[in-house]
């Protein structure tokens, strides 16, 4: 079987070509990717790193774009799946229901449904409670380990949750988080549920973010939903992100049981945990995500990105935007890596990544295009599209007196991007983007252009379509 070969300057892994061994794509340099061949299955967690240009004008400031690709299979391998004797390692679920009056009728039902359908899932070692919010923060079931008299009893207290007052998201986030962390296991879910507008208690949007990653720093995921058309969507995502969870936005409410149940499973059966990249990069660089849910950490050439927990059959692209310094034509600057995580059963991997290579050639040389690789550039395209739309609405329910110069900064940054794909390209995009910029102020189109970025941002899933 013949082995395959790896791109040392776009990272494109391929078979080995015919005559000249040169990148099908770049024309970079090649080497034989040790190990690897069609088939192998050496490690069930795949990365591999792609650079979107390997070409930059010497003697300048220049930033390029990292895309990380990371793909889970649909079940870990029996050696890394579970601890022995167990179906799948315990977990600890929180709801977080709103129950204001906005939450009555078929929502309320429903959200009550999805918490009851729930139950059925979870197994004699997990652990739960129910935080219900409205002007006031109730707990009608404290942290429980669950049994099957327990699941009965519950049960019944569910028949008995009713809609009141206004909307204290961020007391009843705060006291699902102090409640899953009494039994804290090896995930821990806190899942927030809401239709409406915070208006009672903390309502500024980076505080109540900072909730949810302190919650994240201590080994708890948090993850909402919002239902309707009158929520914060901007909130919701603030809180998804910082938490290290997802966010999904239904419109129709006899779809949010499928959802809970959608979440609940990805949190239930992880591929991947505490999954973080390590990354050499050159002297005087520096490394930016364009999303807050994949912190970095860099100390020198040196930096951690966190990804967190990763379920099963979910495909991740992470763009990071690296700034280096000017360097004299002639020059190449490599980057280089690895990734760890911990399997569901407790085991530590460590693999490596593949290196890039950028070449720095002379001012009156280099070209917009040159170097560029369309297909990698194309990805990370998308993904800065996606992260400038949820920045310009995070502004807009933010600091809404800042949102046009938001919008124009956006505008600029991505124009410059796409000029790389060619003008008439270019020129689509922009009013494109424009007229997206623009339909934020409608609800309904708000909240679902914002699900569609955070979809490709977090490779969340659209469960009713499955």
């Amino acid at each position: 079987m013949a082995k395959l070969m790896r791109c040392t300057f776009c990272g494109m892994l391929q078979d080995e070509p015919v005559g000249v061994k040169a990148c099908l794509r770049c024309g970079g340099e090649l080497e034989f990717e040790h190990g690897t061949s069609r088939g192998d299955k050496a490690a069930y967690v795949q990365v591999q790193m792609e650079l979107d240009q390997v070409a930059a004008p010497a003697d300048q400031n220049t930033e390029r774009y990292l895309l990380l690709s990371i793909t889970t299979p649909g079940e870990v391998p029996p050696a890394d799946s579970t601890p022995p004797g167990k179906q799948r390692p315990p977990l600890d679920f929180t709801p977080v229901v709103d129950v204001s009056g906005s939450m009555a009728g078929g929502k309320l039902t429903q959200a009550i449904t999805a918490v009851r359908q729930a139950l059925n899932h979870l197994h004699d070692d997990d652990t739960f409670s129910l935080v219900t919010f409205s002007d006031e923060i109730k707990t009608p079931v404290e942290p429980v380990h669950i049994q099957p008299s327990v699941i009965a009893d519950i049960k019944e207290i569910l028949n008995g949750i009713s809609h009141t007052g206004t909307t204290n998201l961020a007391g009843g986030l705060e006291a699902g988080i102090r409640n899953s962390k009494l039994n804290i296991q090896d995930t821990n879910l806190v899942l927030l549920l809401s239709d409406g507008m915070a208006n009672v208690g903390e309502t500024d949007l980076e505080k109540v973010g900072l909730i949810a990653k302190k919650a994240r720093n201590e080994g708890l995921t948090v993850s909402t939903i919002g239902i309707g058309i009158d929520y914060n969507e901007a909130l919701l995502v603030e809180i998804s992100n910082q938490g290290g969870g997802r966010f999904y936005n239904i419109q129709d409410e006899a779809k949010i049981p499928i959802y809970v149940a959608g979440e609940l499973g990805e949190a239930a059966y992880l591929a991947a945990k505490d999954t973080r990249l390590i990354l050499e990069i050159p002297e005087g660089a520096t490394l930016v995500p364009l999303s807050i849910a994949y912190p970095v950490v860099q100390n020198g050439n040196k930096a951690v990105v966190e990804l967190g927990d990763i379920p099963c059959d979910t495909e991740l692209e992470i763009p990071l935007r690296l700034a280096l310094l000017p360097q004299k034509a002639g020059s190449r600057l490599r980057v280089s890596g690895s990734m760890e995580f911990t399997s569901p059963a407790g085991k530590i991997h460590k693999q490596n990544i593949n290196r890039v290579t950028i070449r720095f050639m002379k001012k009156g040389a280099f070209e917009i295009r040159e170097g560029l690789v369309p297909a990698v550039a194309e990805k990370v395209f998308s993904q800065l599209k996606a992260s400038s739309l949820l920045k310009v609405n995070r502004t807009r329910f933010h600091r809404p007196e800042e949102m046009d110069g938001e919008a124009k900064r956006n505008l600029e940054n991505l124009r410059e991007y796409a000029n790389k794909l060619g003008k008439d390209r270019s020129d689509r995009e922009m009013r494109e983007v424009e007229m997206d910029y623009q339909n934020l102020s409608s609800p309904m189109a708000a909240k679902s252009m914002t699900m569609n970025a955070q979809r490709i941002q977090r490779g969340s899933k659209d469960f009713d379509k499955k």
